[in-house]
């Protein structure tokens, strides 16, 4: 029987067959199955998913994860002027264009299968275990798509969609510069109107595939303005008038992610068009930079799920004092933890993605008009909004340690490039670094946790995170779990602010950034408890699927909630050493 990267993974099988409430974004995507080119119900629906992840399980076990070595041996290369991806890398494009997932979650008429989000995590998932710099050259067909189908004029969308959703054309976003990396209030880069259209001058870095075939810009397009005001959204095409529009410089030289063409992009008067609302352009980014996020921790879960098959393999072949080291204790126990992690990862990540889905459904107009609809959407944008740090956090941060670990398993051999680990490893550094770095992350979920605790004053005495928990043993452990972060966040307040400080602040005076200098410097610390916290949760939920999800729930919780209390003491230890310093 031929491998299927589909359907020999169990614990994915359990997710799209089970584990995933369809009832809840089915008919939400499908507007009632009203769609005329639709299926008729939930039941029609998953089947045609199904039938779409075997074929693409199929294809990547046997075309695109062969070829992976040699989509990092090659790397890209700059020859005469013009990026060079590797022969592979296109070839496994190509693939994916006949099999027409280019563009699952657009509209049918755009050229996509209006799969809800969720179909589209676990194509990521199985296209980044094969060979995660395919996976990063296939986003950039639907992501860009995405952002013009949202903000775009009609004929935008007739002229730009359709050809990135059937794979005629690649397309880049370019937000990064030089002197503007996270701090996206200091791009530089500005946009002029002329003529009718606009023209767009300045320089962008580290841009993922910016050797694609248009370029989505952020550019300041408001003289004089400063900081997030002022910025707008800009469609530049690679070539106008029969030249080049704007220069791809060499791509850069990376030890990570060596398949995908990262590049700097110079645009001098390049003419542009205008791309949704002037002056919208910050709260735009902020969209297209929750789906990345997500997209991350979907690509790092791929990146675990391939590291840890390869770390079970090689302990089962390797003899060391007469039976082979998965037998020894140690090693055991890490490629037990290494399953565990996996697969909370595998639980936030889809629960996370329902929520998405939720999100999008809700926004559609036909089902805005559904009573109760208004509620829900709040009530969902508010999890979605409190989870999308969260799984690019753990998303990241568990993928580095679960490869950094299937390297020791293989001992010497770890770090020889005959084995693919070193090369999981390597890719996984990449994670905790674009589209938001951890400490990003844990900065902006320390930012809401702040504003929704002092926003609902009651809820610094009757809890501000709950946690839906069973009611035994493992609820208890995941109880405990949101009650140490809670102390640890309230903690935090009280040492920045004082009691004063605080009663002011939950009367509605709010603080001043800089009072919260204790707060910030345990961010990260407080990300980390929540974002377990939050895995737990997500794997108790399919704890009663199986003895087999049960166990690794209760491991998960065992194993985390000393980290949490560990966490929580450094943060209530109220060291100041680093503020002093």
């Amino acid at each position: 029987m031929s491998r299927n990267l589909y359907s020999d993974n169990p614990d994915l099988l359990h997710h799209v067959r089970g584990g995933v409430r369809w009832d809840r974004i089915v008919p939400l995507w499908e507007e009632g199955f009203t769609l005329e080119d639709g299926p008729r119900s939930t039941a029609e629906a998953r089947e045609l998913y199904e039938q779409s992840l075997e074929e693409l399980g199929a294809f990547a076990a046997e075309k695109i994860e062969p070829r992976a070595r040699a989509v990092d041996a090659h790397g890209v290369r700059f020859e005469n002027g013009q990026v060079v991806q590797a022969p592979e890398l296109l070839q496994n494009i190509e693939g994916l264009k006949r099999l027409g997932v280019m563009a699952p979650n657009l509209p049918r008429e755009l050229g996509g299968f209006n799969f809800p989000f969720v179909v589209g995590a676990a194509m990521m998932e199985i296209v980044s275990r094969a060979c995660t710099n395919t996976l990063l050259l296939h986003v950039f067909y639907q992501g860009p798509a995405v952002m013009v189908v949202r903000y775009g004029t009609p004929e935008q969308i007739e002229r730009w969609t359709r050809p990135l959703a059937v794979g005629d054309i690649s397309a880049s976003v370019a937000i990064t510069e030089p002197d503007a990396g996270s701090d996206i209030g200091r791009v530089a880069t500005t946009a002029r109107e002329e003529g009718g259209g606009w023209r767009v001058t300045g320089r962008k870095q580290f841009i993922t595939n910016g050797c694609g075939d248009v370029c989505i810009v952020v550019a300041r397009s408001e003289p004089g303005s400063q900081g997030l005001d002022g910025l707008s959204l800009f469609i530049v095409p690679r070539q106008a008038e029969g030249r080049d529009n704007y220069v791809v410089a060499k791509p850069e030289s990376k030890y990570v992610i060596r398949g995908s063409a990262t590049c700097e992009l110079s645009f001098d008067g390049s003419q542009a068009e205008l791309l949704g609302p002037r002056g919208a352009g910050f709260q735009q980014v902020l969209s297209f930079m929750n789906e990345a996020r997500l997209a991350v921790a979907v690509q790092g879960l791929g990146l675990c799920e391939a590291a840890t098959r390869a770390a079970k393999e090689y302990a089962e072949r390797r003899v060391q004092m007469g039976k082979p080291i998965a037998r020894h204790e140690l090693v055991a126990d890490l490629l037990l933890d290494m399953e565990t992690e996996t697969a909370a990862m595998r639980a936030l990540i889809y629960d996370s993605a329902e929520l998405f889905d939720i999100v999008e459904g809700l926004s559609r107009p036909k089902n805005a008009a559904v009573p109760g609809a208004a509620k829900a959407l709040a009530a969902a944008k508010r999890a979605l909004r409190e989870r999308i740090p969260l799984v690019k956090w753990f998303g990241a941060e568990r993928t580095l340690w679960v490869t950094r670990a299937a390297v020791q398993v293989h001992g010497g051999y770890g770090v020889v490039a005959d084995y693919d680990v070193e090369r999981h490893y390597r890719n996984a550094l990449i994670l905790p670094i674009y589209e938001g770095t951890s400490q990003i992350q844990a900065l902006m979920s320390l930012k809401d946790q702040v504003k929704w605790l002092l926003q609902r004053p009651w809820s610094w005495a009757t809890g501000c995170v709950s946690v839906d928990a069973p009611q035994d043993a493992l609820g208890d452990g995941l109880r405990e779990m949101a009650g140490e972060y809670e102390r640890a966040l309230k903690f935090t307040l009280r040492e920045s602010l004082g009691v004063a400080g605080v009663l002011a602040a939950l009367a509605g005076r709010g603080p001043q950034p800089a009072a919260l200098s204790y707060a910030l410097l345990q961010a990260e610390r407080l990300c980390a408890m929540l974002s377990y916290t939050r895995a737990a949760e997500s794997l108790a939920r399919h704890a009663a699927a199986s003895p087999r999800h049960r166990r690794l729930a209760e491991r998960f919780v065992h194993r985390s909630l000393p980290l949490v209390r560990m966490h929580g003491e450094i943060v209530r230890s109220g060291d100041r050493d680093t503020l002093e310093a």
